[in-house]
């Protein structure tokens, strides 16, 4: 059975520190690469005078086309992979864990801000959520991290 890691970006260049070492894991492992995003939940957009702008669901539809878009430009890093791509609208730890319980994920690997001290307590970190709760394995790497040679 081919493995799958489970690969979050949030559009940042810090978030996708980790794909140089799921690129090196998935091709060690023979493992496909899920990218996800997960956008704020899609809201009407909505006139002064209260007219309808633009629907909800045509909003979430041009911001998954967005993210898409995205997640296709992060896949270049992986080339060579068997790569997939999801997007999801909510709260970005308890999208991941759904994700990675959507079946079929060995691996979350994500990058961190490794926030210490009162920024960590007052923040909160989605990495650290993640890794406290997952029925998988969970890899974090620091954003900014050293590339492996």
């Amino acid at each position: 059975m081919r493995r799958e890691i489970l690969v979050p970006l949030d559009g940042s260049s810090g978030s996708e520190a980790v794909l140089p070492r799921v690129a090196e894991l998935a091709r060690g492992e023979h493992a496909t690469v899920r990218l996800l995003f997960v956008a704020p939940p899609a809201q009407a957009r909505v006139a002064p005078d209260g007219r309808i702008l633009v629907y909800a669901d045509q909003e979430a539809a041009r911001i998954a086309e967005k993210a898409r878009a995205y997640l296709m430009r992060a896949a270049a890093a992986l080339a060579g992979i068997d790569v997939q791509l999801a997007v999801r609208f909510g709260d970005p730890a308890t999208e991941i864990l759904d994700e990675a319980g959507s079946g079929g994920v060995d691996l979350i690997a994500m990058a961190t801000h490794q926030r210490t001290g009162l920024r960590r307590l007052l923040e909160g970190s989605v990495a650290e959520h993640v890794e406290r709760l997952a029925r998988v394995p969970v890899l974090l790497v620091g954003r900014g991290a050293p590339v492996p040679a």
